[in-house]
């Protein structure tokens, strides 16, 4: 993802590597430069974080996982061989100090910080990075999503400390994919027949600021900080990271989880916007304060806050299983984006904190295209024009039952499927029956289903699905390929709806080799139109702010809602009042 000149500051090196056509005259060697880290007041530390965790993790490994649970872990127990920056993305030290890359941009030479340190007290070396990688790379290992970003690149380990990955075929995302890279110890894994597996996974050796001190199954997970960590030396994590022991609650109940907020048993609370609208801001209003001034004047024990998205944050979408002949033909497909009516879903589902969303990179994205926002090109609610679609489609209730049906490859298919949803997700539960509902107006059957949230992950990975409510967060740098290639549907990838496009496929290969911003943007934008108007997946909608709570016992002196964008562990900011 990331001119000329030789020595560059974070911010300047990740926007000419991305931005600039040209190739520089010399290697392009990093140079930290201020970090909006770095003006953090002193912290005081100890005590103990309480969070809400939604779920059991999946799987606790920096290589497997995919879903924001273990995700959520990982950032406190692994390092990255650079962090980012919140404001600008610029890159920063943390396993590796230094990097530098070749001229031709297809070679990318780093030294590891000789500070770093596992959890077990040896160092972080080259072995570990060649395990990690050899391991990554193996075709046997259940990392498909991951993988994608790594094709073609290749190792070779210089000495204890000095490595270079190289590439015949830089992209503009290689950079960032490669120094975001979180490796695993070797001595931990390398005896296991199956990494997939491995009992390791649930006593990891990290060497982040926190160590795992134990898992409970359906209640909670608990973390301790390494005091004497090695990542303490670096300014950008002087003052970060300060509980002594995070604790996260396993609460799969969004309504239970709220009422432990109130009651002090969570630190920190992300509202979902029912819970905002009808308690925070309504029923239970008495109960907040609206910032930390006001929590001690009026003797609150929690307060709340809408923090406006300044970045992309994700969206919620249906996905059709593309594989299935009643959902193959992209006149049926737009004909169902008509029948749902979207305005329902903001005002009635998420109380007006949501919009609708007609991009898979966030409205916010610079490669979102902006004008299928207008009026004639946005996909909006309307039964009869879409009733209507359905039947120059070929779709109608020959038998009378009040389901359409179809002859396809000449077989009557009727327009009945399964939409299944995680359960314990009440916004969900409520977007598959206002779905379940639209649509039998309109003669097709939905039977909804939820599903427990690691089944749910299961049943996307192994396709056993008609059709799904899920979403996906964003990314500043988003590289379509991981979700709108054809080639990512195979090996679990996350192509989970087997779209496949030739257009789209060409263009985000165009696009993943071009340097220069504007041009790739532009191609995005493409890319974008494209995939709407095939509507592989029904995008429904995406937030406008984080609705967030926060303990009075918890302070923030510099205030996460002043980090644009979220490159750490949620909590790395907070200390406790005294």
């Amino acid at each position: 993802m990331w001119n000329q000149s030789r020595a560059l500051s974070g911010l300047l090196l990740l926007s000419s590597l991305v931005g600039v056509t040209a190739l520089a005259s010399g290697p392009v060697k990093y140079q930290r430069h201020a970090s909006a880290y770095d003006k953090l007041p002193p912290a005081r530390r100890g005590g103990i974080l309480y969070q809400q965790l939604s779920g059991n993790p999946k799987v606790i490994n920096p290589i497997l996982s995919a879903d924001n649970n273990s995700r959520l872990l990982e950032g406190y127990l692994w390092a990255t061989l650079f962090t980012e920056d919140s404001d600008n993305l610029a890159p920063l030290p943390y396993l590796a100090e230094s990097f530098e890359v070749s001229a031709d941009r297809k070679t990318y030479t780093f030294t590891l910080n000789k500070a770093a340190k596992w959890s077990d007290g040896t160092p972080v070396t080259t072995d570990d990075i060649k395990f990690s990688f050899d391991t990554m790379m193996n075709p046997k290992t259940e990392d498909a999503a991951l993988r994608v970003y790594w094709e073609g690149v290749k190792l070779a380990v210089k000495d204890s400390r000095v490595f270079a990955f190289s590439v015949d075929t830089p992209k503009f995302d290689t950079l960032r994919s490669l120094y975001l890279f979180s490796p695993v110890n070797k001595k931990q894994f390398e005896k296991e027949p199956n990494f997939n597996k491995a009992r390791a996974i649930l006593s990891p050796v990290g060497n982040g600021p926190y160590n795992f001190k134990s898992f409970s199954r359906d209640q909670s997970v608990i973390l301790t900080r390494d005091k004497d960590w090695w990542g303490y030396q670096l300014p950008h994590f002087k003052n970060r990271f300060n509980a002594d022991e995070v604790h996260f609650r396993i609460i799969v109940d969004d309504n239970l989880a709220y009422e432990k907020f109130l009651r002090g048993d969570l630190d920190l609370f992300t509202f979902n916007p029912e819970q905002f609208a009808v308690k925070v801001q309504g029923v239970d209003k008495e109960k907040f304060g609206k910032s930390p001034q006001d929590v001690k004047k009026g003797g609150h024990r929690v307060w709340a806050q809408e923090i406006q998205n300044r970045a992309p944050r994700g969206f919620t979408f249906i996905g059709w299983n593309l594989r299935m002949p009643m959902f193959q033909s992209v006149k049926t497909r737009k004909a169902l984006a008509r029948l749902v009516d979207y305005k329902q879903i903001v005002d009635k589902v998420y109380h007006g904190y949501n919009f609708q969303c007609t991009s898979p990179f966030g409205s916010l994205s610079p490669n979102s295209a902006e004008d299928l926002r207008s009026k004639d090109k946005m996909l909006t609610f309307d039964r009869k024009a879409a009733i209507a679609m359905l039947k120059a489609d070929g779709w109608a209730d020959t038998d009378k039952d009040n389901i359409l049906d179809k002859m396809i490859g000449g077989k009557k298919v009727p327009f009945q499927f399964e939409l299944k949803y995680n359960s314990n997700n009440p916004l969900r539960a409520k977007i598959a029956q206002i779905v379940k509902d639209h649509f039998k107006a309109a003669g097709i059957d939905v039977s909804v289903k939820a599903v427990e949230w690691n089944a749910y992950l299961d049943d996307i990975d192994q396709r056993k699905f008609e059709s799904f409510i899920l979403g996906w967060t964003a990314t500043p740098y988003p590289n379509a390929k991981q979700t709108w290639h054809t080639d990512s549907e195979k090996d679990q990838g996350s192509n989970i709806v087997a779209y496949s496009n030739k257009k789209v496929d060409a263009l985000i290969e165009k696009s993943n080799v071009e340097f220069n911003q504007d041009k790739r943007q532009e191609m995005m934008k493409e890319i974008n139109r494209l995939i709407y108007e095939d509507q592989p997946y029904l995008f429904l909608s995406e937030p406008r702010s984080v609705l967030a709570g926060f303990n009075a016992k918890v302070s923030s002196p510099s205030g996460i809602w002043a980090m644009k964008y979220d490159v750490s562990p949620p909590d790395d900011l907070f200390q406790f009042v005294p």
